[in-house]
């Protein structure tokens, strides 16, 4: 939302991902990072890990970045007509399917979409409303997705394709719990919408000056209803940033306030009924706002990693307590795998490495 448009988790089940059958579980241990995408000139806010190979990652001016080899290498775009504005999420469907999404008032809100790994790209979606500012977006799957925008005059925007994103069309307000005032999300990371097979979807919001919630549908938008979470929304400044899903039942999400960079909030809450109901978890050592955060699969415990500006920590039970990582400044965090995780913010992309004991 614009409140971040200058530049200025959870519970999870035991099966966590679903590694194949007979895939061992590992755990993140001693972690670090290590740039594998270095330019100074970009500003990465979207990732995206498709597997332990493809990556994609948007950010500002248009870019867009892309590997296939775990990111050994890495193929820059930049998509025609988009170097005005900033790209804040990124959802891929494997090698050639892509969409991203800008965000801004009015027709810089945008949403683009290649079929060919990223030699062209077409407009998928470009807002009309000068009301309306996207966030997110997230996909159940190549055909079926919705994107969410703040709030205006008591209500949200929400648009939705079935069609892989040839059209798009509004999602009936009527159906979609009320707006409070000034109610919105932040833009922060790609990860304010979350989406999981079978129809099941939640955005997250905050900056009403009341509360946190979480909106969730079962039936690929058809209905929704609300939950009210333990995250504070005191300012615009403050809420949820993040939600993460390990499963239809397991959520967590995390916020804060991001003007109040050396102070940590009670910044983590989670549910175990699909978001039904929330309660605090423990506090993630990252002053400020947490900005991104992910699930990683294929773990023995409940693992999420979380991301922010002032640094970056991880869980190993569920957010109950938190190791940190570094101070890299990282605004958002893909995992598809302990071993294949990355992160993205000012000047490129880093993948975790752990250092195991029998490494």
């Amino acid at each position: 939302m614009h409140r971040l448009l200058p530049l200025a988790l959870l519970i999870g089940i035991v099966l966590a991902g679903c590694a194949a059958p007979g895939e061992p579980k590992l755990s993140i241990e001693s972690p670090t990072w290590e740039r594998q995408y270095d330019d100074s000139t970009s500003f990465f806010i979207g990732i995206h890990a498709v597997d332990e190979n493809i990556v994609w990652a948007a950010g500002s001016a248009g870019r867009v970045v892309r590997s296939i080899d775990g990111g050994a290498s890495w193929k820059t775009m930049f998509v025609p007509g988009a170097d005005s504005v900033q790209f804040r999420d990124v959802h891929a469907f494997g090698p050639d399917i892509a969409f991203t999404l800008s965000i801004g008032n009015g027709t810089d809100s945008r949403i683009y979409k290649t079929v060919d790994g990223g030699d062209n790209w077409a407009l998928s979606f470009q807002n009309e409303d000068d009301n309306a500012f996207f966030d997110c977006f997230s996909f159940w799957d190549e055909e079926r997705g919705f994107a969410f925008s703040d709030s205006y005059q008591g209500e949200f925007t929400l648009i939705q394709t079935s069609d892989g994103g040839t059209s798009w069309s509004r999602i009936d307000p009527a159906i979609v719990p009320d707006a409070r005032d000034g109610e919105g999300a932040f833009a922060a990371s790609g990860t304010c919408v979350m989406t999981k097979p079978g129809g099941l979807g939640w955005f997250a919001t905050g900056a009403s000056a009341q509360d946190t919630r979480v909106i969730r549908t079962t039936d690929y938008g058809r209905s929704w209803a609300e939950a009210i979470t333990p995250i504070a929304s005191k300012t615009g400044a403050e809420g949820i940033s993040t939600l993460t899903v390990f499963d239809e039942y397991n959520l967590a999400v995390l916020g804060g306030d991001y003007t109040q960079r050396d102070s940590v909030f009670n910044n983590v809450a989670v549910s175990s009924d699909g978001g039904n109901s929330w309660e605090l978890a423990g506090r993630a050592p990252i002053g400020g706002a947490v900005y991104g955060s992910s699930a990683v699969p294929n773990t023995p415990t409940k693992t999420i990693v979380g991301v922010a500006p002032t640094g970056n920590a991880y869980s190993t039970d569920g957010g109950q307590t938190w190791s940190r990582i570094s101070d890299d400044n990282f605004w958002t965090v893909s995992f598809v795998h302990p071993d294949a995780g990355w992160a993205a913010g000012p000047g490129g992309v880093s993948r975790l490495i752990n250092h195991r004991n029998d490494q």
